[in-house]
């Protein structure tokens, strides 16, 4: 590969998510030691973070136009996260100074050599690989929405984990797309306001893009922790297990936890656990087990009221009175 020199991986995190990223930086370097690694801060708030950066080998990226994408994710929050403006940082990996990348949240794992994923790029001569889609999360139910997929566009994909190339947008463009895309505001996902905007900027460029595991093969369609089946290790690699679904004994590549909160009741736990505590002594792991089992203890009896479709109903009927 003619970049293979100048490849690797973004990633944003700060100091809220230390833990989650203490787990990511693990596995991370468990399946890719020598990989390039890239942090951009999510905010200031990286203290902490940032003195992990020779134990983990990782560099940091700041650039000028963070304030620029800020600007721009601004102007898409709608209220719902004071910290969603920060979301778009990431879009300086465009410029930065990797040619091939892949950019991935800290709130996940790593389970697999992802530099064959980066080469998919220039192999394959895509402009953009992802994972998991859900186009709820990105696009309204619309006229826009049934446009774009009339041109087989829209495929809606995860912000959190793709790959792509330097050069295939400039902060310019963003500004430039940003305005249109505001125009028709309310025709993208309120919430998901990074999701929403580089899926559009994908869509109205257009570029040539595609998921992961419909271009390679032989890995599982989306990575989101939540999904059905079990997920097993055999000979130093992951698939999942769910008997009679498409993803049957595929390979897992990233497993990621979107929309939880850090406690007993995440999904795959015992991943989590593998990769968070590999650097710990036995003792400081001993306490952790014991505290995951305290805290799953009164939260799961919690979750199992909150999911009965009658409490939750009654729950949700005084809350308005």
């Amino acid at each position: 590969m003619a970049h293979s020199k100048n490849i690797g991986v973004y990633f944003s995190a700060n100091d809220a998510v230390y833990e989650w990223t203490i787990a990511f930086l693990n596995s991370f370097r468990t399946f890719n030691p020598d990989l390039r690694l890239i942090l951009i801060p999510f905010n200031e708030q990286c203290d902490r973070l940032l003195k992990l950066s020779d134990t983990y080998k990782f560099e940091v990226y700041t650039d000028s136009s963070f304030s620029r994408l800020e600007a721009i994710g601004q102007a898409f929050e709608l209220g719902y996260t004071s910290t969603g403006p920060y979301w778009f940082r990431r879009y300086a990996s465009f410029w930065g100074p990797l040619n091939y990348f892949m950019y991935l949240d800290a709130r996940q794992i790593v389970l697999a050599d992802i530099k064959p994923f980066i080469e998919a790029i220039e192999t394959f001569g895509f402009d953009f690989l992802h994972y998991d889609c859900a186009i709820d999360q990105v696009y309204e139910q619309g006229r826009f929405r049934q446009q774009l997929l009339k041109q087989r566009r829209g495929r809606g994909f995860n912000s959190g984990r793709w790959a792509s190339r330097k050069g295939l947008f400039s902060i310019e463009e963003f500004e430039q797309l940003a305005e249109s895309a505001l125009k028709i505001r309310n025709q993208l996902n309120p919430r998901n306001t990074d999701q929403a905007f580089i899926n559009y900027c994908c869509d109205m460029k257009p570029v040539c893009y595609g998921h992961f595991a419909e271009v390679i093969g032989g890995i599982c369609q989306n990575g989101w922790a939540r999904q059905s089946g079990n997920i097993f290790e055999n000979s130093g690699k992951y698939f999942l297990w769910n008997y009679g679904s498409l993803d049957h004994k595929k390979q897992v590549i990233l497993l990621h936890w979107a929309g939880y909160k850090l406690n007993s009741l995440i999904p795959y736990r015992n991943l989590f656990d593998k990769s968070y505590l590999k650097r710990q002594p036995i003792f400081k792991s001993c306490i952790s087990y014991l505290y995951t089992t305290l805290d799953y203890l009164w939260r799961n009896p919690l979750e199992i009221l909150r999911q009965n479709r009658f409490i939750n109903g009654v729950y949700h009927l005084l809350r308005k009175k």
